[in-house]
């Protein structure tokens, strides 16, 4: 099986790649720490096999594997585990959780040549409703986010902003990347180092930029690719 990597951990892609030249099923295709470049080359070098880290600078990994979705089978490794449900509803053949052993590794493997989800095998996961909520700190209080409200995210030194269709807004602390992790991957999208959006509050997209009501929102190039396409 042709195989490609896609990890922000260059020591992560090293452990990967050893594993993936050891096994005599698989043939290691290419290897990037960057998933837009990752996406290009699947683009014009179709893959059969994805090994996917989930929580990375530049493009969640729950997003990649909703944009390949269906040209290859999908391996998440990540050191996060609650990231699990939401892969198992994208049709992911395994979940790997770092540190990987080799033995942990080739049992996914045999999952991907037989043709056997992961989802298949995990009856809570395929039961499991998507989130509605989320909880979110903002100074001293806890507060319920209900997802429905939220319309985009700005993030501005080591603060993150979320804004609310009734005009309101939370500041909390919380990383941007480390919060688009928590989002379902169909509903938000980053388009900006420093901006993420509700897809359903999308008002119009014009040229490079996203209009909110009377917002709008910069599309930069490291995500543009990503975003066009997950809009269709």
């Amino acid at each position: 099986m042709k195989t490609i990597i896609i990890d922000d951990e260059p020591l992560a892609i090293k452990l990967l790649e050893a594993y993936v030249n050891k096994h005599p099923e698989l043939s290691l295709s290419a290897s990037f720490t960057n998933p837009i470049d990752g996406l290009e080359h699947l683009r014009n070098n179709p893959a059969d096999l994805l090994l996917l880290d989930i929580q990375m600078p530049e493009l969640n990994g729950l997003h990649v594997a909703r944009l390949v979705r269906g040209q290859c089978k999908v391996i998440f490794t990540t050191a996060y585990e609650e990231h699990a449900l939401k892969g198992f509803d994208l049709d992911a053949i395994d979940y790997l959780l770092k540190p990987i052993s080799y033995d942990r590794f080739c049992r996914a493997v045999v999952k991907a040549t037989s043709g056997e989800a992961a989802v298949k095998q995990s009856p809570a996961a395929t039961a499991a409703p998507a989130p509605t909520s989320l909880f979110v700190k903002s100074g001293t209080r806890t507060l319920r986010l209900q997802l429905d409200e939220l319309t985009h995210g700005s993030s501005s030194g080591d603060y993150l902003t979320l804004y609310l269709a009734d005009g309101n807004k939370i500041l909390t602390l919380e990383n941007l990347t480390d919060f688009l992790t928590r989002l379902p991957a169909d509903r938000f999208c980053r388009i900006h180092r420093s901006h993420f959006v509700a897809l359903p509050a999308i008002t119009f997209v014009e040229r490079r930029r996203v209009v909110i009501g009377e917002t709008w929102l910069p599309v930069s190039d490291g995500y543009r690719e990503a975003f066009t396409k997950l809009i269709g």
